[in-house]
């Protein structure tokens, strides 16, 4: 007979409590809604190139590239190329930036498979982005989720062997479908400032290795050269 009372009184107070609690604050009954782009594909591909950070500029890439804006000049400005820091999210640059107008045509810079295309966009707000810049600064780094998001709207295209280039702060897509082939100077995009509007309208052009970026670990002419060698 005690432990029935024991039980009815537990129910009791738990029923009490929720009663007087008062209905769930709104930030926690309304979650803020993320912004909608595609997942960060796993694309099965070629055994990925073993490289060094040195090999990562080695003859296996030179002249594997065209210039993903037509009659765009490479840059070689450091600010604009892999390695450059990023101090506003404890990060560095993991690309080459192509300034150009918000419509700038975006092409292929080699022919390969489509790994991502995000189609379906909505950039996230100032808030958004305030909060996860503030989250990356405490850290000390960018987790990669908010990197993904500053880089915006993007295309991804598999070349194999471990060689993906990416596409970055679109404007605007191609109706492309993830798995389709495409050739070399095809159009892919319009050059835009989504993910992170501060830059300006530019093409952040990636091209990565295995699981690291092009270019990390070189500096100063090494890089530059390394970065020319790359287009044809």
């Amino acid at each position: 007979m005690r432990v029935i009372l024991a039980i009815l009184s537990v129910v009791l107070f738990g029923a009490v409590a929720v009663a007087t609690s008062g209905p769930l604050p709104l930030a926690a009954a309304i979650p803020t809604k993320a912004p909608h782009y595609t997942p960060i594909p796993s694309v099965e591909t070629e055994p990925p190139l073993v490289l060094d950070r040195l090999a990562r500029s080695d003859g296996r890439l030179a002249g594997l590239f065209s210039p993903p804006i037509e009659g765009a000049e490479i840059p070689n400005d450091p600010e604009l190329l892999p390695g450059a820091p990023r101090d506003y999210r404890a990060g560095m640059h993991e690309g080459i930036d192509f300034p150009a107008p918000t419509g700038t045509p975006v092409l292929a810079a080699a022919s390969g498979t489509v790994a991502r295309v995000d189609v379906s966009f909505l950039d996230w707000n100032r808030e958004q982005q305030d909060i996860a810049l503030y989250e990356a600064l405490t850290l000390g780094y960018t987790p990669p989720t908010t990197l993904d998001r500053i880089r915006g709207r993007q295309v991804w295209i598999d070349h194999g062997k471990g060689v993906i280039t990416r596409y970055a702060h679109l404007s605007a897509v191609e109706p492309l479908v993830v798995g389709q082939k495409i050739d070399a100077g095809v159009l892919i995009g319009e050059v835009g400032s989504s993910g992170y509007p501060q830059g300006g309208p530019h093409l952040h052009f990636e091209v990565r290795v295995g699981d690291d970026f092009y270019g990390n670990g070189l500096s100063g002419d090494a890089l530059v050269r390394a970065v020319a060698r790359l287009f044809r």
